[in-house]
């Protein structure tokens, strides 16, 4: 019987045994005529191994320009994300829903409302971006990333004219929905409509959209935070009306994912968006749709339902459990120290200019080593590059907490902000880019989008303690650890570098019906690079 997601007609197997076998099985003929082969899917695989990066740029265009496009959704949630920290830094913010707190440090916000606002967003983002796994299984990726926008349109209205502490909660609660919706769907729609010798490169663009959202928001914020009014803070939530109508306009254009339309049924549609998306050379589209069915088919013979409570049966728990852990180790690695680099260098005694000037080169620098990633990546691989980055930003770690023992000099004060620049940066050339490759392929195809939505929404709740002592340790009216903070980081790092090494499997260059297959037999971590799997294997 079928093992597709439709409510057209079933595809019927003709093999009785309901094994895939040999060359001659035909997988069925859906209600368009579609013919698919085993032999087809095999040529259409093997392909994908054969071709280069170079090839696959210039036979699949269309295919890396959409990938980008619906990867930009990413840039919106970037932007405001950062923004939030970077008000807390900001003098006139702080004055207009700060308190006084001494001659030195001036009008700084609660710890309690950094936190909260820190927090608001997450919170809005951790149920709808459960909601839009359910969402995208039953509309598609471009639908809902339309509804995301319309919704992420109207919610900027909230901080936009907050009076208030409690109201400016209130509108990034709001905020936090849309955001949901543009992580959950990024990743999952690049990796579906990329071939392969892309999938990683085409995979690590979101974290370059984070880059550009945050670039974006701390040019706009560095050119008012030295106005006295509202308008300081206001302005950089008005910037955020401009995007989303060219966005959107874009991806209502953009095809649908194959991917998506063979998990319900419509192979001739499907057919039609390969066409569109590129074909490699000596295969036809047909080829490629064969090929989609027979991972699908693999899957759910594996597993039969598609819910979230799939997510966490039989080899999708391992798989969902690794996407989990990558998300939720950003948190962990000492990028919440990083991330607050305005705030930080702010407390640490450099003027408010100089503090934002700093954090915007620095995620300018971020920027520009998202491109060197990619090569790295292609060369190394992801475990390997990962655990490189993870043992870097450990270094980092130890030597700023030492220098922040010492007795504190202008001197001492740069040490500790270059190697928290550094850091930065590592983040954006290795652990960034990676993980958004890694929650990408870790998933199964059927349960893609709801395996992002649960790693995303891993990150979220375990964001919250960290989000909180990010906020204690550097305001100074609470912990004011200041640089000292960096060995809490240095203490849960070092737990993230022995997990990865001990459960992250090597994925690169491998197709999902391969992934599925090595999953499916238990394969350690550690030998998924060299274990075979051969092209007519099933399970």
């Amino acid at each position: 019987m079928s093992y597709i997601d439709n409510n057209e007609k079933d595809i019927q197997a003709i093999d009785p045994s309901g094994q895939i076998h040999g060359v001659i099985r035909q997988y069925g003929v859906d209600d368009h005529g579609v013919e698919l082969k085993l032999r087809d899917a095999i040529t259409a695989e093997r392909a994908d191994h054969e071709e280069t990066v170079w090839q696959a740029v210039k036979r699949h265009p269309t295919s890396v320009a959409w990938s980008l496009v619906v990867s930009m959704l990413v840039i919106g949630e970037a932007f405001d994300s950062d923004l939030t920290g970077g008000l807390n830094a900001m003098p006139a913010f702080r004055r207009h829903f700060g308190k006084y707190v001494d001659e030195k440090s001036g009008y700084q916000i609660p710890a309690k409302w950094q936190t909260a606002n820190g927090f608001a967003a997450t919170i809005g983002s951790f149920f709808s971006i459960i909601l839009c796994g359910q969402i995208v299984n039953r509309l598609g990726y471009r639908k809902t990333s339309i509804i995301g926008l319309v919704l992420m349109m109207g919610a900027i209205f909230g901080p936009f004219f907050a009076p208030s502490l409690p109201i400016f909660f209130l509108g990034e609660l709001l905020c936090g929905i849309p955001w949901g919706f543009f992580i959950c769907i990024g990743p999952a729609y690049a990796s579906e409509v990329s071939p392969l010798a892309l999938r990683g490169l085409l995979t690590i663009w979101i974290q370059a959209c984070w880059f550009i959202g945050h670039f974006i928001e701390s040019g706009i914020v560095y050119g008012t935070q030295s106005m006295e009014s509202r308008w300081a803070y206001r302005i950089p939530f008005l910037a955020q009306w401009c995007w989303p109508i060219p966005v959107g306009i874009l991806i209502w254009m953009a095809p649908e994912s194959p991917w998506w339309l063979v998990r319900r049924g419509k192979l001739a549609e499907a057919e039609k968006v390969v066409i569109r998306l590129g074909v490699a050379e000596g295969i036809s589209p047909s080829d490629r749709v064969a090929e989609m069915l027979r991972t699908v088919e693999i899957e759910r013979s594996q597993t039969e339902g598609a819910s979230y409570i799939d997510c966490f049966k039989g080899s999708d728990l391992r798989r969902t459990l690794l996407g989990c852990m990558i998300f939720i180790f950003q948190n962990y690695t000492g990028y919440t120290l990083a991330g607050n680099i305005v705030y930080f260098m702010e407390q640490a005694g450099f003027p408010s200019s100089s503090a934002f000037a700093m954090g915007l080169g620095t995620v300018g620098i971020q920027l520009c080593t998202v491109t060197l990633c990619a090569f790295l990546m292609a060369y190394f691989g992801r475990r390997t590059l990962y655990l490189w980055g993870l043992g870097f930003t450990l270094c980092c770690l130890l030597i700023t907490g030492i220098v922040a023992c010492v007795p504190e000099t202008p001197a001492s004060r740069w040490i500790e902000a270059v190697f928290i620049i550094i850091m930065a940066v590592q983040y954006g050339l290795t652990t960034g880019p990676v993980t958004y490759a890694l929650i990408a392929e870790l998933s199964s195809v059927r349960l893609r989008a709801k395996s992002v939505a649960l790693s995303r929404a891993s990150y979220y709740l375990f964001g919250l303690p960290t989000g909180f002592i990010g906020s204690y340790s550097l305001n100074p009216a609470a912990w004011n650890l200041k640089a000292k903070s960096a060995f809490i980081w240095l203490g849960t790092g070092s737990i993230v570098f022995i997990c990865t090494f001990l459960f992250l499997p090597e994925v690169k260059g491998r197709s999902f019906r391969e992934l599925d297959i090595l999953f499916h037999r238990g394969v350690p971590a550690r030998k998924f690079q060299t274990t075979s799997v051969d092209d007519e294997d099933d399970q």
